[in-house]
């Protein structure tokens, strides 16, 4: 962190603050001890002026008491030697000491506890003036007291001395006195200075606590409820709003730190909204390079198609630096490649070192055409049936950061690539929607260009094949009419599958429909026994009863038509939690080719758990199986494992369910025969548990 940056942190300025508060808390508490100790320092001296003052009066009272009753003899005059005399010698003693102590100006023996030098009173000029006054009035006082008593200690003239000291009393007492009171007055001045000092620092102590919260409040707590505000405008909606950089540095990060999550909130709205709005690949790799390339930091990003065969891949579309590659489309192999890798996992693969990974296997043909552009690092993510894409597929992220993709951008992109794999899948679904789209309506249009000269072929060869009594030519007449008539289908199936569907769903009845079904088939096919095991509960579907009846005969036809003669043909309707717990060996969380291995086709949901109730149609059949590398193709247009089959009825009955929102699933073994199961959501009315039943 810089010197600026670091002067600016909130916690360099909170700790400032509170070490300045500390301080002045500290400062204002030893003021104040130390005001008390000078005022008990001033108490004491002034305690010492009223011992001064109390000493020169006992020594006048003493005087005036020796005065009046003076000794006659000389036993009461040794007596008050040893009493009066000592007693005057101690007074004066104690005056000696305290104007010893005044004048020298050390108060330290006289103060109650020991305190540093910086603590001793001071006395001020008139009380100085006047300990000056008294030292030399006590010290012409004291030599002409002793004069008095003269140079004889066993004898002292004590009638001479306490005659002195009545004679020059008032002299000491008034300069005692104007001491006594400068002491007191500076005291009491004292005491002032005290109380205004300390009233002072509580005042500057105040002050500064509420500046230190007026700081907290504009440095802190102001920008924060700005950046509550951001968050909830954000919350509301409103994901492109900026907060303003400003403040302490720890601040500022916040600031910047919401802006960024602003930034991509808002990107991710972009790009669901381009993922609503169905933009073709371009578009959406093109807003993936330009708008979320600083988000993701990617310096080239492509779509890599997977053939049907899965024996190359190929670039759709790519990015290179925020601009489009053109001409970058080519084929690439795929077995033993890292692509082949990601789609077998279906998890997103990070690669590092690409230089010496693609160095070391001629297989990474595409990992060394991103390093010859410069690329150290890719994301591979999976586009697979599980994120419903039509083919298969892989987006390419790749980097020429040396440090590639780090923590965050991977955590970013494993928070995202749900979402863009998903996006891209549904795009590509559309892109194949679209393409299917194109064929239908071009098949359409070759259909009933080839109604109308069918149908003059058709009467002409009827018209033939009654005027002819020749046996022969009849038979050959015979079978050009029926050959006409198959292509009659042939084209009213195309048609039929070429076409937009239109439903109109409605609650239907499986049992009655399905029983209505099975007793028109059973016309159809004498020689077969078609049989409905009973249901317990009448099971209901949201769907249309016409649509739906065209499932339930196709597949009737179909199962008779592959049975043998004789046979029986079983209709179930069951209730089950998902295709996948029935399956038997495809269970939840399997891959596609695991169930296709496993002898299970059908929509690429298939193997999904459904987290609704569903209702499972299925009609199983005996006689010889399908073959295994046959069924995953059973539901593809125009292809027929019967020698007259048009080879669009199952993949009709496929998309019929599959618009329905159910799965279709084929399972066929030599020891079970065929099963055929159609699981579609059960319908159940939320308002009373029953529904009105479409007719069937």
């Amino acid at each position: 962190m810089s010197l600026s940056r670091h002067l600016a942190s909130l916690s360099l300025q909170v700790a400032a603050a509170y070490l300045a508060l500390g301080l002045l808390l500290s400062a204002a508490s030893l003021y104040t001890l130390s005001a008390f100790q000078r005022q008990l320092g001033a108490i004491e001296l002034v305690n010492r002026a009223g011992q001064l003052e109390l000493a020169v009066e006992q020594m006048h009272a003493q005087a005036m008491n020796y005065w009046q009753n003076a000794p006659r003899d000389y036993p009461t005059y040794y007596r008050d030697v040893r009493l009066y005399y000592q007693d005057l010698l101690t007074q004066i003693e104690t005056i000696d000491g305290i104007v010893a102590t005044f004048m020298s100006g050390d108060f330290s023996d006289a103060m109650p506890m020991p305190m540093p030098a910086w603590l001793q009173p001071h006395l001020g000029l008139e009380a100085e003036a006047a300990i000056a006054a008294l030292e030399d009035t006590w010290e012409t006082w004291r030599a002409t007291l002793f004069d008095a008593l003269g140079d004889d200690e066993d004898e002292p003239r004590l009638e001479w001395a306490a005659e002195q000291v009545i004679d020059d009393h008032s002299r000491l007492n008034a300069a005692v006195e104007v001491f006594a009171k400068a002491l007191r007055s500076w005291s009491a001045r004292e005491y002032q200075l005290m109380i205004q000092g300390t009233l002072a620092a509580a005042g500057i102590t105040l002050v500064i606590a509420v500046l230190l919260l007026w700081l907290l409040h504009w440095k802190v707590l102001a920008p924060l409820r700005r950046t509550t505000a951001g968050f909830q405008r954000v919350a509301d909606g409103d994901v492109r709003y900026q907060l303003p950089v400003v403040g302490t540095t720890e601040l500022q990060d916040l600031s910047s730190s919401f802006n960024r999550l602003s930034e991509r909130l808002d990107l991710l709205y972009r790009l669901i909204h381009a993922l609503q709005q169905g933009q073709d690949l371009d578009q959406l790799m093109g807003l993936l390079n330009t708008e979320f390339r600083p988000l993701l930091g990617c310096d080239w990003s492509g779509l890599v198609f997977i053939d049907e065969r899965r024996a190359s891949a190929r670039v759709e579309t790519s990015w290179l630096d925020g601009l489009p590659q053109p001409g970058a489309q080519r084929l690439y192999r795929l077995q033993g490649t890292l692509l082949e890798r990601v789609l077998a996992d279906e998890t997103p693969l990070h690669v590092q070192a690409m230089a010496e990974r693609a160095s070391a296997n001629p297989a990474y043909e595409l990992l060394r055409h991103l390093v010859a552009l410069g690329m150290r690092d890719a994301i591979f993510l999976p586009l697979t049936p599980q994120t419903q894409t039509p083919i298969p597929a892989v987006v390419v992220f790749a980097t020429r950061d040396p440090a590639g993709f780090g923590d965050a951008r991977q955590r970013l992109l494993g928070n995202i690539g749900q979402l863009l794999t998903q996006g891209v899948g549904r795009t590509a679904r559309l892109a194949e929607q679209g393409r299917l789209a194109a064929i239908g309506e071009f098949a359409s249009g070759i259909v009933h260009e080839l109604r109308t000269p069918l149908s003059t072929i058709a009467m002409a060869l009827s018209y033939l094949a009654e005027g002819t009594p020749e046996p022969r030519a009849k038979r050959r007449l015979d079978l050009a009419l029926g050959e006409a008539e198959r292509t009659r289908r042939l084209l009213e199936e195309i048609l039929l599958y070429a076409k937009p569907l239109s439903l109109d769903p409605r609650p239907v009845a499986l049992r009655p429909l399905l029983e209505e079904q099975i007793a028109m088939a059973a016309e159809r096919h004498p020689g077969h026994s078609i049989q409905l095991e009973q249901a317990s509960d009448v099971f209901q579907v949201l769907a249309d009863p016409d649509r739906l009846r065209q499932i339930l005969t196709n597949l009737t036809d179909n199962a008779c038509e592959a049975a043998p003669v004789g046979s029986v043909v079983t209709w179930r309707i069951a209730k089950t939690a998902g295709l996948a717990e029935t399956a038997g060996t495809a269970r939840t969380g399997e891959t596609a080719e695991a169930a296709k291995a496993a002898g299970i086709v059908g929509t690429a949901e298939h193997v999904k758990q459904s987290d609704a109730d569903e209702v499972r149609l299925s009609v199983h059949n005996t006689g010889e199986p399908i073959p295994a590398e046959r069924l995953p193709r059973l539901s593809e247009p125009f292809f027929s494992t019967k020698a007259s089959g048009t080879g669009l009825g199952l993949a009709i009955v496929a998309r019929l369910v599959e618009q329905h929102g159910g799965r279709l699933s084929i399972r066929s073994t030599a020891e079970q025969g065929t099963l055929v199961e159609i699981v579609l959501p059960q319908w159940i009315d939320e308002t009373d548990g029953t529904a009105d039943v479409a007719d069937a």
